[in-house]
């Protein structure tokens, strides 16, 4: 549909614990540890940093894993991690560009994508290790580049190549470059695992066309785009969701391939909206079977 609107692991190094206190429902008493986990892939190994919010009062068992974009961590992951706290959720954000000394621009990025699907099945098992969580209850969203890892850890390509066997529940892309799929090398995804996903774009996306994700939808197969649904939102840019001012950058992945400039800019109203519809979403579909 489419719309408008058990153990820890022993490799977990603690560095910092800090406990926040609030009355309000937005302010849920969490705790916030800055934890680094270990990453192996293709014959070398790192670390990936990542920081963890433990809801202490309303957790409900579930948890939800968070990747940024091209330019890091910033305002997005904080804005989403605080709403999903708030409803009980576990989070974890990881900086995937921190542990390969990346300075998170458009040219100072990976290759690709897919190199860094290993720091991101790393976190789930962190999250699958972790006491409290069920680990048939983590979702996974992501924006931009994290939008793309959302959508290719359905694949069963990727998931077999680099899941170790576990793979997320539900997973929510916020604005992920729909034209790439089937038609870059290296980004296929015509065969999916049927979890949900909701992908959540704007009209005015300078990377894709409003119907960029539809046309990847519709060539799925039937039981496959049952799985998934897409919310547009009127007059908003790629990065509708940041806090940050406008921005212009430049990109080879811009318009469909050809390149060229891009427009991140906020919407408050479309923040507002698709941070609700996050929540709402892996509230439904993370439900514990005894609720």
């Amino acid at each position: 549909m489419t719309t408008t609107p058990r153990k820890p692991s022993l490799a977990l190094v603690l560095l910092l614990v800090l406990f926040s206190t609030g009355a309000s429902r937005a302010d849920a008493v969490v705790r916030h540890s800055y934890v680094s986990i270990p990453v192996s892939s293709g014959g070398a190994s790192w670390s990936v940093a990542a920081k963890l919010n433990y809801p202490l009062e309303s957790a409900n068992g579930a948890a939800v894993l968070i990747v940024h974009g091209s330019a890091g961590v910033d305002s997005r992951g904080a804005l989403h991690a605080k709403s999903l706290n708030a409803a009980g959720f576990v989070t974890l954000e990881v900086d995937l560009w921190a542990a390969r000394g990346w300075l998170g621009t458009s040219f100072g990025r990976p290759a690709g994508v897919p190199e860094t699907l290993p720091d991101v099945f790393a976190a789930l098992q962190f999250l699958v290790d972790l006491p409290g969580v069920d680990a048939n209850r983590i979702g996974l969203v992501g924006f931009s580049w994290g939008g793309v890892v959302t959508m290719l850890s359905r694949g069963r390509a990727y998931l077999e190549k680099f899941s170790g066997g576990h793979e997320f529940a539900a997973n929510v892309a916020f604005y992920p470059v729909c034209w790439l799929y089937n038609t870059v090398p290296g980004y296929e995804l015509q065969d999916v695992i049927d979890t949900p996903l909701l992908i959540l774009t704007g009209e005015l996306d300078d990377y894709d066309t409003p119907t960029s994700c539809t046309q990847w939808r519709a060539g799925l197969a039937e039981p496959d785009r049952d799985k998934v649904e897409i919310v547009v939102f009127p007059g908003s840019y790629h990065g509708f969701d940041t806090a940050a001012e406008r921005v212009v950058v430049t990109d080879p992945f811009s318009h469909q391939g050809q390149g060229g400039q891009v427009v991140m800019q906020a919407n408050e109203r479309s923040r507002e909206q698709s941070d609700r519809l996050m929540v709402e979403f892996f509230s439904a579909k993370l439900e514990s079977d005894d609720d």
